[in-house]
């Protein structure tokens, strides 16, 4: 799960470079990651019999990992550049608080009032964040709403991805991603694809392998983590992110965003906290 952090962290600062000063579309960027994502998982997985392609058809589990990945993923490219990699990854990396309430439906994982306020503290932040705070539906923008909807599918695929550890292994459950990345990705890329040149290329690669890298993870840390415990660690990456785009790239920060950025960051933590230490005292 650090390990995790560090690769996502460096695949949002690299995704905004490409973007920004290079203008590379996104959907490109996604494709490159699920195309690295399956060669890397077929050579590291294939030797050990434990990946499976084909069933990322045959079970509607793993089908809906997929799907659900992919359009997740796609709502966090296409909005580094409009919102900043710091704002869209604060945004998006909400989906631990959709995961407690997703889980606590579907899983029945304990959810406390801890949790429970931890949950509201990071709704208020991101109403900050976002200009809902405003108190008008009209004030959030088009990207903030992709962001959120992208968080949405981020947390019901780690609750899907927190049942399938009981049956798949890591290699197949990333490689459903993969797979329906490339399906969905490649037609959208090939309509707005304008050439690329070596060191998008290079670029391209180093983030693609730090994604997959980041998610093969995150995935093998929620086979022995609950999805709150596996939550917390992440929370240091829209952290981390935020603080690299602000350094990089001069990401503009209004009080009021700064106010709600940190009640998210705090709202989330409150949310997982309690988790980890009912894990630790276990």
């Amino acid at each position: 799960m650090t390990a995790s952090v560090l690769f996502f962290t460096g695949n949002a600062l690299l995704l905004k470079q490409l973007s920004g000063p290079r203008g590379i579309d996104p959907w490109l960027a996604l494709v490159f990651r699920a195309a690295i994502g399956l060669a890397l998982t077929w050579l590291i997985f294939a030797p050990r019999g434990t990946l499976s392609i084909r069933r990322g058809f045959q079970s509607w589990l793993l089908a809906s990992r997929g799907v659900l990945g992919v359009l997740g993923t796609a709502a966090y490219y296409v909005t580094i550049e409009p919102l900043g990699a710091g704002k869209s990854t604060l945004i998006g990396n909400t989906w631990c608080v959709f995961a407690a309430l997703m889980a606590a439906v579907v899983l029945h994982e304990r959810l406390s009032l801890v949790k429970l306020l931890g949950i509201l503290l990071a709704f208020a932040g991101l109403g900050l964040l976002t200009g809902l705070g405003s108190g008008s539906f009209q004030e959030v923008g088009r990207h903030e709403l992709i962001a959120l909807i992208g968080a949405l599918f981020a947390a019901a695929v780690v609750v899907v991805i927190r049942q399938l550890t009981l049956t798949e292994s890591s290699g197949t459950i990333f490689a459903s991603q993969c797979v329906w990345g490339i399906l969905v990705g490649l037609p959208v890329a090939a309509l707005n694809f304008h050439g690329v040149g070596i060191t998008d290329v290079l670029l391209l690669s180093t983030a693609a392998l730090c994604a997959t890298l980041g998610q093969l993870g995150m995935t093998e840390g929620f086979r022995y983590l609950p999805v709150a415990v596996g939550g917390a660690f992440q929370i240091t990456v829209p952290l981390a992110t935020t603080i690299g785009s602000i350094a990089l790239f001069a990401e503009p920060f209004t009080p009021t965003q700064i106010a709600g950025a940190a009640l998210v960051l705090w709202g989330c933590f409150q949310t997982v906290a309690l988790g980890r230490r009912t894990r630790a005292s276990a």
